[in-house]
């Protein structure tokens, strides 16, 4: 497996992303490209039930996720 990573030099008056940041912007930017109404605003809180998280693979991969449910109300539906 090969991490990359990024530093963006640091310019005064602008703060530097953190990885949350630039994550959410990728999963944001996706979810755009796909013309989805949702968004992420915080990625680890937005993902937890794994809908918007489906969403997101889905924009990336054009790939539909099965089995899908789409309220989930159990941890199991959460997976």
């Amino acid at each position: 497996m090969c991490i990359v990573t990024f530093h963006e030099p640091a310019v005064p008056g602008r703060p530097v992303s953190s990885t949350r940041d630039i994550y959410t912007d990728w999963a944001n930017y996706y979810l755009e490209r796909a013309k989805s109404k949702k968004k992420v605003s915080d990625l680890s809180a937005d993902c937890r039930d794994g809908l918007l998280l489906a969403e997101v693979i889905e924009a990336v991969t054009t790939f539909k996720v099965p089995d899908l449910v789409k309220k989930p109300k159990t941890a199991q539906h959460m997976i």
